[in-house]
């Protein structure tokens, strides 16, 4: 999703506009939408037509889908084809407007997962038949020996009469028919039989699996097992698991009874597949030796100093692993820029730093980079010089922020270059010079190995700079990627035409648009106001107390022992079984969101974890209040508010069993009439591999 489009798009309706010199009153007439477009759900096939109706001179209309622009769409009707989120933005002669979203869902035609069983029974007893099947809106109808069954309209029914009956699944996009489910009657009972065995299954990491048997018998009872263990609540002629894990492994059986007797099914295995060292390991391993192959032997050579900026490579201790920190300054390890490596070696470096991320992971880092640029040319160049005179802003989420003007910021020279997302290239260059001490500039992030690189033995690759930790382990197939600190300021910005950096609400009219965090920011957004919609939920997720940064991150331990966090066990917030649909698909988004930073195959494995059912059955959402007073706001930066600085302290978390997820919004250090943002992302089992 274009995050930044859409931003730039939100951002362009703001009729509010705020800016490095400090905030205006003036309001502009603008465009107004008459009419929004609406949700719809459409048959795979066919087709939905969105509109609009504005009023204003001049019109000129843009439909996005998922935030990217859509070719040619530039009337106000749009008729939609596939699934997604459209919204259309309409530019008059005085401002623009953007439409509300508008949701289109596709619908296909039923799938049967589970085939009802046919079964012998008792006369004067009954067998329940059940059908599984995946699609939306689904209505079912049951027939014997072909003719339809007068009430028999949902996905069971009881059957007391021989016979043989089907059932048929029904939505808007087509149906499908079950197969024969074969009903006798007997005068007296016989123990089970089973007629088909469970079957052994290899499923990913965050994949649902359906285990089944078809028995004989009469008024027959079922009892699933794993590991000889019996499976509470799995007493059905299928058990399925919605989310396999990592844990969901193991050995699985059904023992059936009745009155006469039982019969006990095959053990069959289910194995669960997670990071695999071939991709997440073996090939990241191939391109760290190729970095450390292109090094001189002072930059090769295992650091006796935790904080050398001389050498890559660090022994594998948690004092060298815990050398990160969130604050802008010197890191160990080598920079990465051209004056620390060569052409080959910054190359080399890139590379590894490709293998071991997603394309996610990689844009996010190049952007915090550039944002870090725009840090180091706005005190360059006298701008941005932090918080004005005439106050101090307050402590405990009251009173009022400080009073004075606020200088002009980000007028400098932009960087130029272009970041690598390939392994190839130079970071790039410019007038941040004389930031160093400061801590300010992207050449000032570093790579580090606590460790030496091996697919067979633990060891820890960071990338770290200023709002920025990455610390992915590799221990063979085992990969973490935590703990990760992710933050930016500013939020937002923009270059214009003749290359000056502004920071803006109106950063659409400016030129190119960056957000780095936004999909982080999105998500969080979505949740929060999910739950603020619901009195009941609100209520629940809202923490004791105020917050003024994360609770978790670099200073978030005395002894630098990650396993001495010590995280809540009351108080927690929201359960997620008290969520609602909405709630609760806002939470996986949130969730997804971070651990998308990741390489495809340690982001499947890790979220087969954190939202497996049972994960998701403990996991909790709670927030703090920001100055404002009354919720917490992450509405799109910069906000429509009077001062941005009304968000500040906003503050949510994820609290799982194992997942740790915090955002929250902060007063900017160099644009003080900002705001900027803090998260951190921990794993309470497998911070840096588990191994300390």
């Amino acid at each position: 999703m274009n995050f930044s489009t859409r931003a730039a798009a939100i951002a362009a309706s703001l009729t509010l506009l705020l800016s490095g010199c400090g905030s205006s009153s003036d309001t502009a007439t603008g465009p107004a939408i008459v009419t929004q477009p609406m949700s719809a759900t459409i048959v795979t096939g066919s087709n939905s037509v969105l509109s609009v109706v504005a009023s204003g001179s001049g019109l000129a209309y843009q439909w996005y889908q998922d935030g990217a622009p859509i070719a040619k769409a530039t009337s106000a009707i749009y008729t939609a084809t596939t699934a997604g989120t459209y919204y259309v933005v309409v530019t008059a002669d005085d401002g623009s407007v953007t439409s509300a979203n508008a949701v289109v869902t596709q619908t296909s035609a039923p799938v049967i997962t589970a085939q009802p069983a046919s079964a012998t029974i008792l006369t004067g007893t009954s067998q329940v038949l059940t059908v599984t099947a995946e699609g939306s809106d689904l209505t079912y109808q049951w027939n014997r020996d072909g003719v339809a069954i007068d009430g028999a309209t949902g996905p069971s029914y009881a059957a007391s009469t021989a016979g043989s009956y089907m059932v048929q699944v029904i939505n808007a996009a087509g149906s499908a028919q079950s197969t024969a489910a074969v009903i006798a009657v007997s005068p007296s009972v016989t123990a089970p039989e089973i007629t088909i065995q469970p079957q052994a299954r290899t499923v990913n990491a965050g994949t649902g699996v359906t285990f089944e048997v078809a028995v004989n018998g009469v008024s027959v009872a079922y009892q699933w097992y794993r590991n000889d263990v019996a499976i509470a609540g799995a007493t059905g002629r299928t058990y399925r698991i919605a989310t396999a894990s990592a844990s969901s492994a193991g050995t699985y059986k059904v023992v059936v009874t009745n009155t006469a007797g039982s019969a006990t099914s095959a053990a069959v295995a289910l194995a669960v597949n997670v990071a695999s060292a071939g991709a997440s390991t073996a090939g990241v391993v191939d391109t760290a030796n190729a970095f450390l192959a292109t090094l001189s032997a002072e930059q090769r050579t295992v650091a006796t100093d935790a904080t050398s900026s001389t050498t890559v490579l660090f022994d594998y201790t948690l004092a060298n692993a815990s050398q990160w920190t969130n604050l802008p300054g010197n890191r160990h390890g080598l920079r990465l820029n051209a004056t620390t490596l060569t052409a080959e070696q910054l190359a080399a470096a890139n590379a590894v730093i490709a293998k071991a991320l997603g394309a996610t992971g990689i844009a996010l880092l190049n952007e915090l980079r550039a944002a870090d640029q725009v840090l180091a040319t706005a005190q360059a160049t006298g701008g941005g010089t932090g918080m004005p005179g005439g106050g101090t802003m307050p402590t405990d989420g009251t009173g009022t922020p400080p009073t004075g003007t606020f200088p002009a910021g980000g007028t400098g020279t932009p960087p130029t270059g272009t970041f690598p997302t390939d392994g190839t290239g130079t970071a790039p260059t410019g007038t941040g010079g004389g930031m160093a001490a400061l801590g300010y500039g992207s050449d000032l992030y570093s790579i580090a190995f606590v460790g030496t690189p091996s697919a067979t033995s633990p060891w820890i690759l960071q990338v770290i700079g200023h709002h920025l930790a990455y610390n992915i382990t590799y221990n063979a197939s085992k990969v973490s990627a935590t703990p990760t600190f992710i933050g930016v300021e500013p939020p937002d910005w923009s270059v214009a035409a003749d290359g000056t950096v502004t920071v803006t609400n109106d950063a659409s009219t400016k030129g190119a648009a960056h957000a780095p965090m936004e999909n982080q920011r999105a998500a969080m957004y979505n949740l929060a106001e999910s739950i603020y919609a619901d009195s009941t939920t609100n209520a629940a997720a809202k923490l004791a107390g105020t917050f003024t940064d994360v609770l978790m991150g670099a200073s978030g331990n005395t002894d630098g022992n990650y396993k001495s966090l010590v995280y809540p066990t009351g108080g927690r917030g929201l359960q997620y079984s008290a969520m609602n649909t909405t709630q609760k698909a806002y939470l996986r988004a949130a969730i997804e969101a971070w651990a998308g930073t990741q390489s495809a195959d340690v982001a499947a494995a890790l979220l087969g974890e954190y939202l497996s059912d049972d994960a998701l059955a403990n996991t909790y959402v709670g927030y703090g209040v920001g100055q404002n007073g009354t919720k917490a706001d992450f509405s799109a930066y910069p906000n429509a508010k009077s001062s941005p600085l009304d968000a500040q302290r906003s503050y949510i978390r994820i609290d799982g069993p194992r997942v740790w997820i915090e955002f929250i919004v902060q007063q900017g250090i160099v644009y003080g009439a900002n705001v900027h943002y803090h998260t951190i992302w921990r794993d309470k089992t497998a911070d840096y591999g588990g191994s300390f």
